[in-house]
């Protein structure tokens, strides 16, 4: 499948017309911006992961946060160094899932899609097929191996996400202010039962426990009629499972063929994929468990996780030439995000608080 890529003007649009949340508050000036750094507050901007590396490059920022691969190539190419990287704010954290549309009735088709997942994930953890995987995530990515293979290191790649951790995601919205309504708004009693419903787990424990039983087993095809639309976000390295499962020929086995009945569409976050669910634009797709859980709440987007794709796999990169060494160090500094509601924003959201600093969009 060809990866197609979003321009910045299209990513621009979809953040700031269609994020649903309003976040950190904007600074007003630059008076306002010498005042806000005696109060500890670090600048936000908005940007494409594509595009941070020459943004820091250019000194239009200070650092910036992003998935893998984009962090590796960084540093790497000697042009950023690690502050962190995600295990040290959130060890294990969950990261990106797999989602399905409540408004995609076609079963056999999530059933299907979530086997070929499964079989792709074990694919990648089988340490048998490394090479291969190197080189499928060189591909996908348009990086060298040898980065690829860097980056995947700072990867695990998981069958389905923890709740307990899961739930932390809402509890780091809660408190950064981006939750705009309560869970019973949306017709659940509490917290619990309202995770009980977004985290769906029974697709992937039926057909995990049969492959647990019979590696063999292969569901059902889906049916001729079948059309079914996934989104995924732009080279993002946790979202390899996609294409290891068309590389591998998992998707073909249950009769789901790219380009004809599997048409899969790029997007530059998860915000963005949750507006296209909200549109009907796609059935299912890979995004961040953040952006997932903000949009599933504040805008009542009918999802469900079905699957999990990777924990961790995240850093914030900082210039090689600068005094930043530290998140402390951050204060008055600009910062780019892949958008407002991400992992990502989440995570540099829980060191900058542990730190006691704030963030501001600038």
């Amino acid at each position: 499948m060809k990866v197609r890529v979003f321009s910045v003007i299209a990513f621009l649009l979809v953040i700031m017309l269609l994020s649903g949340c309003s976040g950190p508050k904007k600074k007003d000036n630059g008076s306002q911006q010498a005042a806000d750094k005696k109060d500890n507050v670090v600048y936000l901007v908005q940007t494409a992961p594509t595009n941070m590396l020459e943004q820091l490059k250019a000194g239009e920022i200070d650092g910036f946060v992003a998935w893998e691969p984009f962090c590796t190539v960084a540093a790497k190419a000697g042009q950023g160094k690690y502050l962190f990287k995600s295990p040290d704010v959130w060890q294990n954290h969950p990261c990106c899932v797999v989602a399905v549309s409540g408004n995609f009735q076609d079963k056999q088709a999530v059933e299907a899609f979530v086997w070929a997942h499964i079989k792709a994930t074990r694919f990648i953890n089988d340490p048998a097929n490394r090479d291969k995987v190197i080189k499928y995530a060189s591909e996908f990515t348009g990086k060298s191996p040898d980065v690829a293979e860097k980056a995947l290191a700072n990867i695990t790649y998981v069958e389905y996400p923890a709740k307990e951790e899961f739930q932390d995601y809402y509890n780091s919205l809660e408190q950064g202010g981006l939750i705009k309504r309560s869970v019973s708004d949306l017709g659940y009693q509490d917290r619990d039962s309202f995770f009980a419903a977004f985290l769906q787990e029974s697709v992937y424990k039926d057909v995990a426990d049969r492959l647990d039983r019979n590696s063999d087993w292969v569901p059902e095809p889906v049916a001729d009629n079948t059309r079914l639309r996934v989104g995924y976000l732009n080279y993002d390295l946790h979202q390899l499972a996609m294409y290891v499962a068309e590389k591998e020929g998992y998707y073909a086995k249950v009769g789901l063929l790219p380009g004809r009945n599997l048409e899969t569409r790029v997007f530059p976050n998860g915000v963005a994929v949750m507006e296209a669910f909200k549109a009907k634009d796609i059935d299912m797709a890979y995004l961040g468990g953040a952006p997932a859980t903000l949009k599933r709440i504040n805008d009542n987007i009918p999802v469900e996780v079905v699957a999990g794709a990777n924990n961790e796999g995240s850093g914030l990169i900082v210039r090689n030439d600068t005094a930043i060494n530290s998140v402390a160090d951050l204060k008055g500094k600009t910062i780019a995000v892949p958008g407002l509601g991400t992992v990502q924003f989440t995570l540099l959201d829980k060191a900058l608080k542990n730190n006691g600093l704030r963030p501001i969009i600038k």
